[in-house]
């Protein structure tokens, strides 16, 4: 009998030894190689697991009788089947960064191993998209309680679908479809989950478009970047230390600290190519999808496009390196191979079978260059030589489910394995990484001004509180003030000279809460307790947490009362401001909703590089390192909007999002100029931010952290606990706090709380967090007292833990 350990995608600590039939073996193996996809029995059902390797039959537990001469062994329950792959889809140095990533996040190593396969099924060569209808509409804006004529009631699931639909598309004649890949996941409904039977009542309409044998990519750069540019002395410093770290083939760590449009991008550029003469492969990680079609028109531009397979001259990144001395050892003057290296891009805004059919690629060897988001850290690439986070400090690389890594993290942990090198590129870099980089745990690479010698753009405080006063004193105005005189003149003025600007506001919607102006109620979501916000796409009022929406409410469920208000204002809201200021110009909104549809990112922003739109209006993602020539105006409304989230960070993102949008403008040949309205001019993230001062921004955070305890100088993680009401969960809390101070627990380990969760709560249930701090020498024996509890049912039922929050 062979067994063999695998792994399910379980929240369950242990992995399980089935039996391997002869009759799943290949001509030439003994047992199903490491790596390799299998379905297997588990309890009533089937799932889909990963084999780890060769195991022992367990044997019986202690204190079980058995006849004598009896068989003492277990009876393993065989595998069902083996996917038709060919050749296992993880490779050996993959399930070792499983087994990493599985101990440094706490997460049962089945659902590590999920995130790193590719679908399990081969999609055919169509999308599936959704768009609602007019019918839709309708029935999303009527409530379900009470629905005015005989329609069939609406699920939640339902009307979540529905009103993503409804915010995304405007109108239904206007509508653009959404791919049924990215309702999923972005609802996290199941993969099975069917559309048929909204579809059959005629709420929404599911098309299939056609994919091409190769997925087109973005415009290309106006300039040519097939010619690499002349580098300044910085840059060449830059480029030179890390050539001679790639020729050494032995894990080395940089932090290239660089201001917006000192070029950055160059320098990653030199990096790759002088990876690519070493024979090895390079990973460029991007935080937002949206940033990938630019990154992807510079390197197709600069290092071809898809060919033929390059070779794979030097070993897998498992297999020792060769001593310096040895002659087999790939010299740092040799050139790389003469045929152009294939580039990936890979990210979950793709089309499964186009994530698909990238895995594969990727898998065999045939892609040198792999561009994506913050999952391309998992992906399956042989021969890895060099890993890049460009905007390293970018929240978006946190995995906020399981299993919830940080791409950083798994950089670090990939690139040390594999002899890589690792760069961790910002203007503002996390303060965790610039501590580390003062403490000489990773090399910092320094780009102190802008190329050819621009300068940063002239900063304005538009400080908000007397037009605000004077605002609100004059009876004859009505609604919120929007856009300041001085922001709306620079509109103006800007627009007449033939240039462009971005207006950021990090709140999407029309509209704020709504709340009675009589009892102060505030209109929450019924399955996770958020406040509604407005929307005026779809007329909803939308719950920014589980994505329900539903037609604003006519009265108070508090009083009864009519006085139901809108407080504050979304990117919707300022799109309508800047277009009755600019009815002669194009303006278009970039944010959540309006980038849901297939291929919407890069055409908005390829039409905004061209000049065709002259006012972006956005999210914090036009904030995120692009690099648009003609934009001379950054306006920022509600800076300070941030600074009351319930998180440690809060003062560092206002500051990172700050320095980066104005960083976008007067990256041309024109001047840039930034307006930041804020409520708080004063505070020292806003402060430093309109000074483009890091090191006192980074001076005055560095001592909030240390005096109460934060990272760098501790290590934390957050426990949850999600029970049926609120009691059972306090309970559950505290004895899982109990578990964790014992009286043998490290001396530095320090419990705040329990007390109520932040944030939404799951339907008809309460949450109550932990936090738990420990110094960084005592952090591996924290995370070996959080393991050890969900080894315990009693304590792991309805526990979610996030290391490193």
């Amino acid at each position: 009998m062979i067994g063999v350990e695998v792994a399910v995608p379980r929240p369950l600590p242990a992995t399980f030894t089935y039996e391997a039939p002869p009759s799943l073996l290949r001509p030439g193996e003994t047992t199903l190689p490491p790596g390799t996809r299998v379905r297997v029995p588990f309890g009533p059902g089937e799932l889909t697991g990963v084999v780890l390797g060769p195991a022992d039959p367990p044997q019986p537990k202690p204190g079980k009788t058995t006849k004598p001469g009896a068989n003492k062994t277990v009876t393993l329950k065989p595998i069902l089947s083996r996917f038709d792959d060919p050749l296992p889809p993880l490779p050996e140095d993959l399930l070792a960064l499983a087994r990493r990533l599985s101990d440094a996040t706490v997460c049962p190593l089945g659902l590590v191993l999920r995130a790193m396969l590719p679908a399990s099924q081969p999609p055919g060569r169509t999308l599936q998209t959704a768009r609602i209808t007019g019918e839709g509409s309708a029935r999303l804006g009527e409530p379900d309680d009470q629905p005015t004529r005989h329609l069939p009631r609406l699920s939640q699931d339902d009307r979540r679908i529905l009103t993503l639909l409804a915010v995304s598309a405007g109108s239904a004649v206007s509508a653009r479809p959404v791919p049924l890949v990215r309702i999923r996941r972005e609802l996290d409904l199941s993969p099975r989950r069917s559309f048929v039977r909204l579809e059959r009542e005629g709420f929404l309409v599911i098309a299939a478009e056609r994919l091409p044998p190769e997925v087109a990519g973005p415009a290309p750069p106006t300039t040519d970047p097939s010619v690499p540019p002349r580098l300044t002395g910085p840059q060449r410093a830059a480029a030179d230390a890390l050539r001679k770290a790639l020729a050494a083939r032995t894990f080395a760590a940089f932090l290239l600290d660089g201001v917006t449009g000192s070029g950055k991008t160059e320098v990653y550029f030199q990096a790759i190519a002088a990876c690519l003469e070493t024979g090895r492969s390079a990973l460029l990680l991007v935080p937002e999808i949206a940033l990938a079609s630019q990154h992807e028109a510079l390197l197709r531009a600069r290092f071809g496009p898809q060919t033929r397979e390059a070779p794979n001259p030097t070993p897998n990144p498992t297999t020792p390196s060769p001593d310096p001395a040895s002659p087999d050892r790939t010299s740092p003057d040799q050139t790389a191979p003469p045929t152009t290296p294939a580039i990936a891009v890979f990210h979950s805004g793709l089309g499964a079978a186009e994530r698909r059919a990238a895995f594969w690629r990727i898998r065999r060897g045939e892609a040198r260059i792999v561009l994506g988001a913050r999952s391309a850290v998992l992906a399956p690439i042989d021969n890895l030589g060099l890993v890049i986070l460009d905007e390293e400090h970018d929240a978006a690389y946190k995995q906020d489910e399981a299993p919830r890594y940080h791409a950083r993290q798994a950089a670090w942990l990939r690139a040390s394995a594999a002899g890589a090198t690792v760069i961790l590129g910002s203007a503002t870099p996390s303060l965790e990484v610039a501590h580390a980089a003062d403490n000489k745990n990773l090399t910092r690479l320094r780009l102190p001004a802008r190329i050819a010698g621009r300068e940063l753009p002239e900063v304005q405080i538009v400080d908000m509180r007397p037009l605000l006063r004077e605002h609100y004193q004059d009876p004859a105005r009505r609604g919120p003030l929007i856009l300041s005189p001085d922001l709306e003149a620079a509109l103006e003025q800007t627009v007449a000279a033939g240039r462009q600007a971005l207006v950021l506001l990090n709140r999407r919607g029309y509209g704020g809460r709504l709340g009675c102006m009589r009892c102060g109620e505030i209109v929450e979501c019924r399955r996770c307790g958020v406040a509604l916000t407005l929307h005026r796409r779809g007329s909803l009022a939308v719950c920014h947490a589980c994505g329900v929406g539903m037609a604003p409410p006519l009265d108070c469920t508090g009083c009864g009362g009519n006085l139901l208000r809108s407080e504050g204002f979304g990117t919707e809201r300022v799109e309508e401001e800047v277009v009755r200021l600019l009815p002669e110009a194009r303006v278009e909104r970039f944010d959540r909703d309006t980038t849901r549809a297939r291929g919407s990112h890069a055409q908005t922003l390829d039409a905004f590089r061209r000049g065709e739109i002259q006012v972006l209006v956005g999210t914090q993602m036009i904030a995120k390192g692009h690099d648009f020539p003609a934009v001379t105006l950054v306006g920022v409304v509600a800076a300070d909007g941030g600074l009351g989230a319930p998180d440690f960070r809060a003062a560092e993102r206002t500051f990172q999002l700050l320095t980066q949008v104005a960083g976008r403008a007067g990256r041309g040949e024109s001047p840039g100029r930034v307006l930041i309205q804020t409520m708080k001019p004063d505070h020292y993230a806003v402060a430093t931010a309109a000074r483009q001062d890091y090191p006192e921004f980074f001076a005055v955070e560095l001592e909030m952290r240390r005096r109460f305890r934060y990272p760098p100088f501790v290590r934390l993680a957050s426990l949850t606990v999600t029970a049926r009401d609120s009691p059972r969960a306090e309970t559950a809390a505290a004895r899982i706090a109990e578990n964790i101070a014992t009286p043998d627990a490290p001396a530095s380990i320090e419990i705040v709380g329990p007390a109520p969760a932040p944030g939404p709560r799951p339907e008809e249930s309460s949450r109550w967090q932990l936090l738990v701090k420990a110094s960084p020498a005592e952090h591996p024996a924290l995370r070996r007292r959080l393991r050890r509890l969900l080894e315990v049912p009693a304590l792991a039922r309805g526990l979610t833990i996030t290391d490193d929050p």
